[in-house]
C-alpha cells in the first residue's frame, strides 16, 4: 500500500470517527401511529451507506439523467426491498493528494446480511467506478436494530 493510500485511509477513518456515532449499533424505529412499542418486533440487520461522487475526470459531472439510469438499471434491481437516496456534498484527498470537493449521491441500504447481498453491493460499486471513471465509492457498513 502506498504512503498516499495509507494517508487517505487514515484521513477517511479519522473523519468517520468525528462524524460517526461512538458505537456501531444504531436503533432505528419506523412506527405507524396505531402501533404500540410493545407490539413491535425487532430485527438485527446490516446498514450500508454508499457515497457516489458525481465528478468525472476532466471536470465533467454525472448528470441527474445518468444517475437515474444507473439507479434504475444497476442498484434498484439488486435492492427491490427498498433503499434511500439523498443528495450530499463531500470532500476528500484524491490519489494525487489534491483536495477534491464534489456533489455526492448517498444511497442507504438496510438488509439481512448475506454473501449474496455483499456481492451485489460490490457489483454496484464496481459498475459505478467503471461507468463513471471513479477512483472509489465510499462504503460504510454498520449493524442496526430495526423495529416496525
Amino acid at each position: 500500500m502506498t504512503t498516499l493510500q495509507q494517508s487517505l485511509n487514515s484521513l477517511i477513518l479519522t473523519g468517520l470517527l468525528f462524524i460517526g456515532p461512538g458505537h456501531t449499533n444504531t436503533f432505528v424505529r419506523a412506527q405507524s401511529p396505531q402501533a404500540s412499542t410493545s407490539d413491535s418486533s425487532e430485527s438485527i440487520l446490516t446498514k450500508d451507506e454508499l457515497y457516489f461522487g458525481l465528478s468525472k475526470p476532466g471536470g465533467k459531472m454525472v448528470s441527474e439523467v445518468e444517475w437515474q439510469l444507473f439507479l434504475n438499471r444497476v442498484i434498484t434491481p439488486r435492492f427491490q426491498q427498498g433503499l434511500t437516496v439523498m443528495d450530499a456534498y463531500g470532500q476528500y484527498l484524491n490519489r494525487d493528494g489534491k483536495l477534491t470537493r464534489e456533489k455526492t449521491k448517498l444511497v442507504i441500504l438496510i438488509y439481512e446480511n448475506s454473501l449474496t447481498k455483499n456481492s451485489q453491493i460490490q457489483q454496484v460499486i464496481s459498475s459505478y467506478k467503471q461507468t463513471f471513471q471513479q477512483e472509489s465509492v465510499l462504503r460504510v457498513t454498520s449493524t442496526v436494530r430495526l423495529s416496525f
